[in-house]
């Protein structure tokens, strides 16, 4: 076992790692030059993608030909995690509604109660008027509550030996870390810092709005709805014309709703967006009309609920790096000076979906344990711990 490891990015990749290693018997630092805790102004990072997570365990935005792999071993660790009532985890009953017939994606098939919502009354499914034909499915996910979620992974993580050192790294300063293995979840810094083989560095720029003590949205039984949907391309599109979707995500300190997709690469300053018109201002921040628009439509129709252009909305701009659409996951190693570099970076917008499949791969390329074995080991260690 390696004297230490040494994991470099804060984010929830890199507090996830650390802390499935560290709970494994290892001793690990993480070194950051920022922490989520440090900052009261997410606007200001917004490469930062774990200041942003709205956060469903659902694979969208991720590029992997591993994907079916590591998003089902990180969804049954969620569920795991949830039967132990670790904070924040609740599940969603979601729903992805279109109003055009749209090709299901491979995922579908790994979510619990998958359903396409023709079999469903017209009450049951979100919609902005009852006048037009709907397309889709609806299943259950689970659903991270960030603001108690994130803090309550981190401060396991502490409590479990861990350490966060908060340090900028350059280049040069790799081979001078103290460990021979090294951890690379620095996100869209890992071109910085580490030679990335991938042509493309691509990112989706999204607009998100915080509404501060909205209520949960639920169905007649009880259970938490959130939804995407997307309408026709003439009612919300992007700059080629693409039809864009909307969506609403609940959480015990109000909605995180969405949204837009807005393409550019690493290191991009201007965004290719459409006129003035198009755009409401809040804070200085500008973001399309539609995320209030219709989402206002669909929560006054389907549930009786209003959402108004006011003040009382937080508006936030993240990136997500989805690095590039033919593999965009990097999830692999090298040697760099005589030391063992594990790359876990470009998660497109499943950073948190599959946080623990990509941590339980690094451990298993560290310890040769089988993910089943690995994983009864964590839920053991984290029994032990009181979550």
């Amino acid at each position: 076992m390696a004297d230490k490891i040494i994991v470099i990015g804060a984010g929830v990749s890199g507090i996830t790692t650390a802390l499935t290693l560290q709970l494994l018997g290892y001793n690990t630092e993480i070194v950051t030059d920022k922490t989520v805790s440090d900052i009261s102004h997410k606007n200001k990072y917004p490469e930062f993608a774990s200041l942003f997570p709205s956060a469903s365990v659902i694979p969208h935005s991720v590029y992997s030909n591993r994907l079916e792999e590591l998003f089902k071993q990180s969804q049954a660790f969620f569920y795991e995690l949830r039967k132990r009532t670790f904070p924040g985890l609740t599940t969603h009953k979601h729903f992805e509604v279109f109003e055009f017939e749209a090709d299901r994606p491979g995922y579908c098939d790994w979510m619990l109660n998958f359903s396409p919502i023709v079999d469903l009354t017209e009450t049951e499914v979100p919609q902005r008027s009852d006048n037009q034909p709907l397309y889709g499915w609806v299943f259950d996910c689970i659903f991270a509550d960030w603001s108690l979620y994130f803090p309550a992974l981190t401060a396991l993580y502490r409590q479990s030996g861990g350490t966060i050192t908060k340090q900028k790294l350059e280049q040069e300063d790799i081979s001078k870390l103290p460990s021979e293995v090294i951890i690379n979840c620095s996100g869209t810094g890992g071109p910085l810092l580490f030679d990335d083989p991938s042509e493309d560095q691509l990112i989706m720029r999204g607009h998100l709005l915080h509404k501060s003590e909205a209520p949960l949205i639920t169905n007649n039984t009880g259970e938490i709805i959130s939804y995407n949907y997307m309408p026709q391309p003439d009612v919300y599109s992007d700059v080629d014309g693409n039809a864009c979707d909307v969506y609403c995500y609940p959480r015990k300190d109000g909605w995180i709703l969405g949204g837009s997709r807005q393409a550019g690469k690493l290191g991009q300053q201007q965004w290719n967006t459409s006129s003035d018109g198009d755009y409401y201002e809040i804070d200085d921040i500008k973001f399309p009309k539609q995320i209030i628009d219709l989402n206002n439509e669909i929560l006054d129709n389907t549930y009786g609920l209003s959402l108004e252009y006011s003040q009382q909305l937080t508006p936030t701009v993240g990136v997500r790096y989805i690095r590039s659409t033919d593999q965009g996951l990097r999830l692999d190693q090298e040697t760099i000076s005589g030391k063992t570099v594990y790359h876990n970076y470009g998660h497109g917008g499943a950073g948190v979906t599959l946080s623990w499949g990509t941590a339980l791969h690094i451990a298993q390329q560290l310890t040769s344990r089988s993910s089943s074995e690995l994983q009864d080991l964590l839920q053991q260690q984290i029994a032990k711990s009181g979550s």
